[in-house]
């Protein structure tokens, strides 16, 4: 996956084309097992091998980006769908949160909303507000200067205002 995105960065920025790349690290989800060549690597099980594997791919993705030169202009986001699970060996935690991966509680809805927007987004603000993967959807179409479909009921609200404020 890592391989195939970073060939399709390349890609784009050789056409001179922006692109949307969608990564979805699946690792953490059932079964959670590492590559071998991350297995072991922590010493606290294969959830937290995984995610060292996935903070590695994650950082080639990162440097890929610097190598093309378009730090300027590309947007990172990672997030989650869900919380985090609770079977044995696959276990996560959703801190201080009631709830886990299949409930309805915020320990299963809240996740991690990260984005790095260079220029745009000052490096180190936190916020506890609400941001919806479903906004990811206006808020990107508004970046990019797409208008939203009128023809149907979209979920989600225009973000950039929000993420702008500094």
């Amino acid at each position: 996956l890592t391989k195939r995105t970073i060939d399709f960065m390349k890609r784009k920025t050789k056409e001179g084309e922006p692109f949307f790349a969608f990564v979805p690290f699946t690792l953490p989800h059932l079964p959670v097992l590492p590559h071998p060549d991350f297995a072991g690597k922590t010493g606290n099980g294969n959830y937290a091998d995984v995610l060292v594997e996935i903070d590695h791919h994650a950082g080639e993705i990162m440097d890929a980006i610097k190598k093309l030169g378009i730090v300027a202009n590309t947007i990172v986001i990672w997030t989650s769908e869900n919380g985090p699970e609770q079977i044995e060996g696959a276990h996560g935690t959703a801190g201080f949160w009631r709830g886990n991966y299949f409930t309805a509680l915020e320990g299963s809805l809240r996740t991690s909303f990260l984005i790095k927007w260079p220029g745009k987004i000052k490096a180190g603000r936190v916020s506890n507000e609400i941001v919806h993967i479903s906004d990811l959807l206006p808020t990107l179409s508004s970046v990019a200067g797409y208008e939203i479909p009128k023809d149907r009921m979209i979920d989600g609200i225009d973000q950039v205002d929000f993420l702008l404020a500094n």
